[in-house]
């Protein structure tokens, strides 16, 4: 596991920092929800279903770096089945552009590698923090235990 964010002596780490840290984790690690105590934390899984460009997406993790609660972003690597990818996105409108991707994806590959992000924090800020998340155009799921421990970093 490597903290991305924030980085000590960071030129970019300003004003003190982000309360918001990021932490990458990479194929082989043990899956970090074993460890996580879930009496006193929540765990969202961040999606987004907006098809951002790069810079939109660079400008969305900043505001992200200035949520004002202390928690944590973790990033993990999986691989998983394609059309499980294409049964998780809702229907509607909105999201008939990246559902017609992931169903275009899913009839050339069995199975695709993807980082899928979470967001932990401890209970009393959740609400509050999966509101802001959620106007920065996220896709906010409750993930209950059972659910996080079967996830393998594969």
């Amino acid at each position: 596991m490597n903290t991305v964010y924030p980085k000590p002596n960071d030129p970019f780490n300003l004003n003190g920092g982000s309360k918001l840290q990021v932490k990458a984790f990479e194929k082989g690690d043990p899956s970090p929800f074993n460890k996580l105590d879930f009496n006193n934390s929540n765990v969202y899984e961040l999606i987004d279903y907006t098809l951002r460009t790069p810079l939109e997406k660079m400008d969305v993790f900043n505001e992200l770096l200035q949520v004002p609660y202390d928690c944590e972003l973790w990033v993990l690597p999986v691989t998983e089945e394609a059309t499980s990818i294409l049964r998780e996105i809702p229907k509607g409108d909105t999201y008939e552009k990246t559902a017609s991707l992931f169903a275009m994806l899913s009839a050339v590959k069995d199975t695709v590698e993807r980082d899928r992000t979470f967001l932990v924090a401890d209970d009393k800020v959740c609400e509050a923090l999966a509101e802001k998340i959620q106007e920065l155009g996220f896709t906010l799921k409750k993930m209950d235990q059972m659910e996080l421990q079967t996830i393998e970093l594969k």
